[in-house]
Formats: C-alpha cells, sequence, structure tokens
C-alpha cells in the first residue's frame, strides 16, 4: 500500500514538472528576437494558479489535509488574475511551484490553514500593501 502511494505522488509529480517545462519552457530562446534589453515575460495568472491549485490538491491529499483551501484547489476555485499592481515574472512562478513542490508536510499544512495561511518567501511575490 505504501509503495502504491509513493508510486502514485511520484508520478503526479513527474505529471506536473512535464507540465511546468511545456507551459514554461515555450519561450524563445536568447537570440530568437534580440533578447539585450528586452524586458522578461510576465507570469501568465490564469496559469500559474491552475498550476498551483493542481499541485496544492495533490499535496493535500498525500499529506492528509483537509478544509476550505484544500477542497478550493481540488474543486479548480483560482483566481485569474494577480492583485493590482502586482507583474511576477515566469521565473518567480517556477520557483514558487517548485518551493511548494518540494515543502514538508507540516510546511504545507501552514500554507493551507484556513486561519492563518502562510506562503513560502519564494511565493510572496505579490505582497499585500
Amino acid at each position: 500500500m505504501r509503495s502504491e502511494t509513493r508510486t502514485r505522488r511520484d508520478g503526479a509529480r513527474k505529471s506536473l514538472l512535464m507540465l511546468l517545462a511545456i507551459v514554461f519552457g515555450t519561450a524563445p530562446t536568447v537570440g530568437d528576437i534580440g533578447s539585450c534589453g528586452q524586458s522578461a515575460d510576465d507570469l501568465d495568472a490564469e496559469t500559474f494558479f491552475v498550476l498551483k491549485a493542481h499541485n496544492d490538491c495533490n499535496r493535500c491529499g498525500e499529506c492528509g489535509l483537509t478544509g476550505s483551501l484544500c477542497e478550493a484547489a481540488c474543486q479548480g476555485s483560482v483566481p485569474t488574475s494577480f492583485p493590482a499592481g502586482c507583474r511576477p515574472l515566469v521565473h518567480d512562478g517556477e520557483v514558487c511551484l517548485n518551493a511548494l513542490l518540494y515543502a514538508s508536510c507540516e510546511d504545507y499544512a501552514t500554507y493551507v490553514n484556513p486561519a492563518d495561511p502562510r506562503a513560502p518567501s519564494e511565493c510572496q511575490f505579490c505582497p499585500l500593501r
């Protein structure tokens, strides 16, 4: 039973990493569009939040976590935009998703605590004013 859970978790992680590689790895390479001095790519909010919800739902299941934030993630209830004035870059999203992917269950419990959710520092690219 335990190895089945581990296999399922490893498969979910591999799927998420492949999806990340496809979504974030399709940008032009250096030199394709004269990248010297060009601004970095903005993170697509809808794509980011869908990937984050997928990861949150998987981790809630793996870690045996429950609550409104886990339920919302598993139902796909996600924002479609970042707060006004917040423009994170694709790299910011990649770093955040990786931090969530490799967080311990103890840490993840603090991320989905409905009373006082805490995000890892890698995901705080839109600080509250």
